[in-house]
C-alpha cells in the first residue's frame, strides 16, 4: 500500500523515538536537515550533529552547517579531515572511499560522545542512483531512515518550504572532485579555485552551479532556468573576466546545462 507523506513522517518518528538518542552526520544540504530537524523533535538534546570538512568540501556547505545548528540550536561536532593519499587521482570510487573513511570517523565519534546509532540523510530517490558510498555506509551500519520509511527528494522539499525551514537550506553542493575528471590529479589550490568560481556565480543569483575544471578550462554548467543569464554580453564579459582573473585560461558555457556525474567516465 502506497503511503502518503504524513504517514511517512509518523513512521519515522516512531523510529526516532524507539532509538532514545543518536547521532547525524550533517552535511548541510536539505535531506540531512530534514533528518536532523525531526530528531530533534523526537529526541530533543539527546541528538547531535556531526559534520567534517575536507579540502573538497564547498565552503557554502560549511556555512549552512553552522547557520542551521546555531539556529536550531543542536549540538554539532566538526572535524576537519585532509585529501586522502587514496584520493589523489579521483579514482572513480571516490566517493565509496571518502565514505568508508570519514563515516568511520563519524562512527568512532559517535562512541566517544555515547551514542549506538548514527544515521544519515539518504533519501529513498537515493537508491535508484549510482551512489557507491551506499555501500560504504552498508558495510559500517549507518542507517539511513529517510530511505528505509520511503521518504523522497520531492516530499522532504515540499515538507521544509511549508515549514519555512528551508530558509538558508538548498541541496548541499556536493564534493568539488566531482567537478574534475577521473584520473586527474586533485589539489588543494585546484579545489580552492573551483570552490572560488562557483562561490562567485552564487553571488551573481545562480545558487545551483557547477563549475568543471581540467585545470585550464572552466565549464560552467547552470540550470537550463539560469542559462538565459548569459545572452548577456556584459554579464559574459563579467564572469569571464573573474574566472580568468582566478588562473583558468578558457571559460565556457555547457549548452546543455547542469547534469549529475558530467565528468565521470564510467
Amino acid at each position: 500500500m502506497c503511503q502518503n507523506s504524513a504517514d511517512k513522517i509518523k513512521n519515522l518518528h516512531e523510529y526516532l523515538s524507539g532509538l532514545g538518542s543518536c547521532l547525524v552526520a550533517f552535511s548541510g544540504g536539505q535531506d540531512s536537515a530534514f533528518l536532523l530537524f525531526h530528531a530533534r523533535e523526537v529526541l530533543g538534546d539527546n541528538v547531535t550533529a556531526f559534520t567534517f570538512y575536507a579540502p573538497y568540501t564547498p565552503a557554502r556547505d560549511v556555512k549552512d552547517v553552522i547557520s542551521f545548528v546555531r539556529r536550531m540550536k543542536i549540538p554539532c561536532k566538526r572535524v576537519k579531515v585532509p585529501l586522502l593519499d587514496s584520493l589523489r587521482y579521483n579514482p572513480a570510487n571516490r566517493c565509496y572511499l571518502c565514505k568508508r573513511y570519514t563515516f568511520g570517523m563519524i562512527k568512532a565519534g559517535a562512541d566517544n560522545l555515547g551514542y549506538s546509532r548514527v544515521l544519515d540523510g539518504t533519501n529513498a530517490d537515493d537508491l535508484n542512483e549510482v551512489r557507491p558510498g551506499i555501500n560504504a555506509l552498508r558495510e559500517l551500519g549507518i542507517e539511513s531512515p529517510l530511505a528505509r520509511f520511503g521518504i523522497s527528494k520531492r516530499e522532504i522539499c515540499k515538507w521544509l518550504c511549508e515549514r519555512k525551514e528551508a530558509l538558508g537550506l538548498k541541496p548541499a553542493s556536493g564534493c568539488l572532485m566531482t567537478r574534475m575528471p577521473e584520473g586527474h590529479e586533485v589539489s588543494a589550490k585546484e579545489l580552492k579555485r573551483i570552490d572560488m568560481a562557483e562561490e562567485y556565480l552564487a553571488t551573481q543569483g545562480i545558487h545551483q552551479v557547477r563549475v568543471r575544471s581540467d585545470g585550464k578550462t572552466a565549464r560552467i554548467e547552470v540550470p537550463p532556468e539560469n542559462r538565459r543569464r548569459f545572452f548577456d554580453e556584459e554579464f559574459l564579459n563579467s564572469v569571464a573576466r573573474e574566472l580568468k582573473n582566478m588562473g583558468y585560461r578558457y571559460v565556457s558555457l555547457d549548452l546543455d546545462g547542469y547534469k549529475k556525474g558530467n565528468m565521470d567516465l564510467s
